[in-house]
């Protein structure tokens, strides 16, 4: 979630909204209990807050009556032209400004609650350029690690201490001499650390700052005006750009944020309401893994606020990730529970300063020792699973994650995929242990390169607590998922809600067996789900590779795959060409596009608005993967349209009992909690499927079916602009929640019907189109990895014998 601008588009309390429109506090309260229309509020530590555009909007359609006119206000005035005029003559509102935002006349910046996803373009280069030639401009002889804590400096003072921010900028755009700079440079540590310190954090950015030696004072003005135009969350970007740059290689500080939400996406999930009620990370390193986890538990299913915010607690080795990340914390609002630890978490017994010995989740990304282990074993500390070889740790930081788990509990660790099937006899003899535990719930393969500076293949393990074991491994294969980014590969929302996707497919189908509808095309990514017994005669192996390519070469025909892909091109092909001599034969909708004046109106003037129903309505026990009747949820929603494949069911039974959230053909189904995606519009077929808790319905009003088409609704919420809004509206939340009441304030222009049909024709022309060139490149793809597996694949190898042929003790 990005941060909100609010200079231009400020939070105001009833109070301000009071003077600016020159009216009595309770006039306001009248208003707001009166008026239908009045602008929805937004909860914050406590107080209600209003957007400035909203009231503004509202006060301009307002008329101030004639006997509480002022002197020289002629009749027809509204409290909007008073509002204006008042800014105009420099008025701004006094009294309470809403938590981690700086009064309106401030910059705009507003302290975030998560992390956002992709920062946009112009985000990007700015940081780009204060990576570049300013690095060493500033810097002098000292560290660029020096030059990395000015900016962090700068951007947490501009999130915790607006004021403070503001001043320094304003001295540092008069500064001339290099005294000055200097002087500057420590106060702006100074004051970092001295909100640092208030939160119970032993900083010294001050001594950092001093280190530095800014070439002129042009330099250093360059820099903090760049950092005041930064106005989302670029913790994890200056981070990424730091590593690039300075190619670290152990990607020390940062974890790729599509890393970070899948891995928490993957262990929250097993939770109903209430719960999870703890995270810990036993190498917090940019704190980005407490931070996901915090955002995703602020809420819970049916999208309303939990009660008391997740408890969070972290450790790390190193004093510079140490206070960066309690930084990063404190600006997503997030509780600085990090402990500064010189050893191995596991020495001393555990946290030391944790309230509790154990935790719902686990969740790090911990060193990684590449090298061949040693032969010799530890003869110190508790290990469940067998004692690690000394000179690598990564199975005793599995053994850590488990071992402080609650029951029910779930982690998430990263894991270099040498750790599934390394040949060292210590690791041999734990992978077999966890095996026969069923404490291993899922292995994912991911890219090469998703870390800066290192090429080093990675795995996700999915951990369960002891108590609850599982009696298969599914392993899934994601190395080919994402996108080139330069030198690295990126993974994007899509290709994370296709790994959940299938992880949920599997685990339903093991459990329940294969649905009905269910084919192996279901499952978008490669896996297997692997037996005990398989493992033991694959010597424990808990790499993907080992058993996702085995399991393809030995169960399908290469050949036939080949055939049936090309005959799904050939298919695709076709369709592509049916719609392309479609859209041919149609006149040209776009030249019927006026786009004249149109009224403008409020969504809920418009529509009706409907939350799903509550998650003790339909919840995780009024679901299954086998009923009728499918559930429609946030991640249903794909390519603006509702995916059919749809694994969420539940009976007829509670389908009459909430007939009242059923769809209907034309309806629109947007997020309600979750990350805010583009809407979705219901097609004859979904008729009376279910809204999930997680979702909103917008239904055109019977009395205004003759004024609007829903279709032209539709596109209209399909807008980037529009999308960007509801992001907004729904970040008053630690995770975003977008609320009807806020969605129905959403202005819509409201065209001539012939209009909206030549609109519509437009862009579903368009749509058609989109989708039959998606489906091409997909068979294509397909195509050429079967063609690929027939071409240069090696015969599977014969598996009858193992070298190391082991059982459980």
């Amino acid at each position: 979630m990005a941060y909100q601008p609010t200079g231009e588009d400020p939070l105001l309390g009833r109070a301000q909204i009071a003077k600016l429109a020159g009216v009595s506090r309770p006039t306001v309260t009248a208003w707001e209990k009166q008026e239908a229309d009045f602008p929805s509020s937004r909860r914050s530590n406590g107080r209600d807050y209003f957007r400035h555009s909203e009231v503004r909007r509202w006060l301009d359609r307002r008329p101030v009556p004639t006997a509480h006119l002022l002197t020289g206000e002629p009749v027809g005035t509204t409290y909007g032209d008073r509002l204006g005029k008042r800014e105009r003559d420099g008025q701004r509102p006094t009294g309470p400004v809403a938590p981690g935002q700086r009064s309106t006349t401030g910059s705009p910046y507003r302290v975030p609650t998560g992390a956002v996803d992709q920062p946009r373009p112009e985000t990007r280069r700015i940081v780009a350029d204060l990576m570049g030639g300013p690095v060493d401009r500033v810097r002098g002889a000292a560290s660029a690690l020096d030059y990395l804590n000015l900016l962090f400096c700068l951007h947490y003072l501009r999130g915790a201490d607006a004021d403070s921010f503001d001043a320094l900028a304003g001295r540092a755009r008069s500064a001339t001499g290099l005294d000055e700079v200097a002087r500057l440079l420590r106060d702006i540590g100074r004051a970092t650390d001295e909100d640092l310190r208030a939160s119970g954090v032993h900083s010294s950015m001050t001594q950092a700052l001093e280190r530095l030696e800014p070439r002129t004072a042009r330099d250093l003005r360059g820099v903090v005006e760049a950092m005041g135009r930064l106005d989302e969350d670029v913790f994890g970007l200056i981070l990424d750009e730091y590593e690039q740059r300075a190619a670290l290689g152990s990607g020390e500080f940062f974890t790729p944020r599509a890393v970070v939400r899948l891995t928490t996406r993957l262990a929250c999930s097993q939770f109903g309401p209430g719960r999870p009620r703890s995270v810990y990370d036993p190498y917090a390193r940019d704190g980005g893994f407490l931070i996901e986890a915090a955002a995703a538990c602020a809420v819970d299913e049916d999208g309303s606020p939990r009660p008391a915010p997740v408890r969070t607690y972290g450790e790390t080795r190193r004093a510079e990730t140490w206070r960066l990340a309690t930084m990063n914390l404190l600006l997503h609002g997030v509780s600085p529970a990090l402990e500064l630890k010189g050893t191995a978490p596991w020495n001393g017994g555990g946290p030391a300063q944790a309230p509790r010995a154990s935790y719902d989740i686990v969740l790090t990304n911990p060193p990684f020792n590449m090298s061949d282990a040693g032969r010799a074993e530890r003869s110190d500390g508790r290990w469940a699973y067998g004692a690690p070889p000394l000179d690598n740790d990564n199975l005793a930081y599995v053994q850590h994650c488990l071992a402080v788990l609650n029951e029910g509990g779930r982690a998430g660790v990263i894991m270099p995929n040498k750790a599934g099937n390394s040949g060292h006899e210590a690791e041999r003899t734990i992978r077999r242990n966890l095996v026969e535990s069923g404490v291993v719930d899922c292995v994912i393969a991911l890219p090469a390169h998703l870390f800066t500076g290192t090429a080093v293949p990675v795995s996700v393990w999915l951990l369960r607590h002891h108590g609850d074991p599982c009696d298969s491994t599914l392993f899934l294969d994601a190395r080919h998922m994402g996108a080139k980014n330069g030198s690295r590969r990126v993974l994007g929302p899509r290709d994370a809600e296709l790994l959940l996707d299938s992880y949920r497919m599997h685990r339903e189908d093991d459990a329940h067996g294969p649905h009905p509808r269910s084919t192996a095309a279901d499952h978008r990514v490669p896996g297997a789900l692997v037996s005990r017994e398989e493992l033991r005669r694959s010597d424990y192996s808990l790499n993907p590779l080992d058993h996702v390519e085995r399991r393809r070469s030995g169960e399908d025909d290469p050949e036939q795959r080949l055939g049936s892909a090309r005959e799904r091109l050939g298919r695709a092909e076709a369709a592509l060409r049916d719609v392309r001599e479609a859209v041919a034969r149609r006149p040209s909708a776009e030249g019927r596009v006026r786009n004249r004046p149109a009224a403008v109106t409020s969504l809920d003037t418009l529509c009706e608005i409907q939350a799903g129903p509550s998650y003790s309505r339909l919840g995780k026990a009024q679901r299954s993967s086998h009923g009728p009747v499918p559930v429609v949820f946030p991640q249903h929603l794909k390519d603006r349209r509702i995916s059919d494949e749809v694994k969420e069911r539940t009976t007829e039974e509670t389908a009459r009992r909430l007939r009242g959230f059923a769809l209907r053909e034309q309806d629109i189904v947007c997020v309600r909690s979750g990350a805010i995606v583009a809407p979705a519009l219901v097609r004859e077929h979904q008729v009376d499927w279910l809204m999930s808790p997680n979702v909103l319905r917008v239904r055109v009003r019977a009395q205004q079916r003759g004024r609007v088409l829903p279709e032209y609704l539709f596109h209209h919420l399909c807008l980037d602009g529009t999308v960007a809004w509801m992001r907004d509206r729904a970040a008053a939340t630690a995770a975003p929640s977008l609320r009807s009441e806020s969605l129905g304030t959403l202005r819509i222009p409201v065209p001539e019907l012939a209009e909206q049909r030549s609109v519509v024709a437009a862009l579903t022309e368009l749509d058609e189109l989109d989708r039959a060139h998606r489906e091409v490149a997909a068979a294509l793809q397909d195509t050429r990895t079967a063609l690929a597996d027939v071409l240069l694949a090696p015969s599977a190898p014969d598996t009858s014998t193992r070298r190391h042929e082991r059982r459980a003790p």
